[in-house]
């Protein structure tokens, strides 16, 4: 990895740090378990991108929640999905910051040049010693002592370089959860409910297509999508633990699994209506619970509502 070949990352947020260098030139990769500058840097940039990183911020670790906002944003710019800094998410990094602005020139204020004033060795005295008189000698008077005059000393004005701003963090967002009594009455969904994250649309093997995802922590959570009478809901644990999941639907479903390390989950529900506002409330045995859900169903916001007739 050399700096300053011709080959370097081009934006300030990531110009000159020789972790991220190395990454552009394809000698290392930043993953789960690495730390230091160069990660805190990335969370960074994704938390300004508006990509989550919720519990950790940017905490220069790079650990499951960093892992996971790594894949969003690949996943969103079109690249490969692995969930590692290499040479190509690095460079798409790079481009997201890079004005194409050079940087402010400084140039130097020079120093005020110091006047040398010439001092006198010798002064001359100004009282000469008067003729001696013919009737006696006369004693010359002594002269007053004079204090050698000292050229005063210039000091270099203080030259202040102003610094450029640095750019503005974005807070991360917070995921609220309210709680919602499991008794109510299924209604058709009225308005839709906007997803609290959008992917790239897929489709499953039952024709299912994609609806929307998140993460979740802790160990006592719920969410709630507008969706269709078919949905599947993937659990993926991204925590080292296992974890034993227990999910209750508002159309009186229970389902109860046991989430394996770095493995997913999928659970099925239905319901009677289409659309139906759907709502999940979902318990952990663990605090520190790491988990991504994808949500998969017949029917999607944005497509044509089914005429009320066709309902069961």
């Amino acid at each position: 990895m050399t700096i300053g070949d011709g080959h370097d990352l081009k934006s300030p947020r990531f110009a000159g740090d020789e972790a991220l260098e190395a990454c552009y030139d394809n000698e290392r990769i930043l993953k789960r378990g690495d730390s230091g500058p160069a990660v805190k840097k990335v969370q960074q940039a994704l938390i300004f991108l508006g990509i989550p990183i919720p519990e950790v911020g940017a905490n220069g670790i790079f650990g499951g929640e960093t892992e996971l906002a790594v894949r969003s944003y690949q996943e969103a710019r079109g690249l490969k999905v692995d969930g590692v800094i290499g040479l190509v998410t690095i460079e798409s990094l790079d481009a997201e910051f890079f004005t194409g602005a050079p940087e402010p020139s400084i140039s130097p204020v020079p120093e005020p040049e110091v006047s040398e004033v010439p001092t006198p060795l010798f002064p001359e005295s100004p009282v000469r010693s008067p003729r001696a008189s013919p009737v006696g000698p006369v004693r010359a008077p002594e002269a007053p002592s004079l204090e050698v005059p000292r050229a005063p000393r210039v000091e270099p004005p203080e030259v202040k370089i102003p610094r450029a701003p640095a750019p503005p963090v974005a807070e991360p967002p917070v995921l609220a959860t309210q709680a919602v009594p499991i008794e109510q009455t299924l209604v058709s969904a009225t308005k839709p409910i906007t997803p609290p994250v959008t992917r790239v649309p897929k489709v499953d093997s039952k024709g299912r297509k994609f609806h929307t995802a998140g993460t979740l922590s802790g160990n006592n959570f719920s969410f709630e999508a507008e969706a269709g009478k078919s949905v599947r809901l993937e659990l993926s644990n991204l925590n080292v633990n296992e974890a034993s999941i227990r999910i209750m639907t508002n159309t009186r479903e229970v389902k109860e699994a046991i989430l394996l390390p770095d493995t997913s989950v999928d659970f099925e529900f239905s319901s009677i209506v289409e659309p139906f506002i759907w709502r999940f409330y979902i318990e952990s045995d663990r605090k520190d619970s790491l988990i991504e859900w994808k949500l998969y169903s017949n029917w999607v916001p944005g497509e044509p509502k089914p005429v009320k007739g066709n309902e069961l």
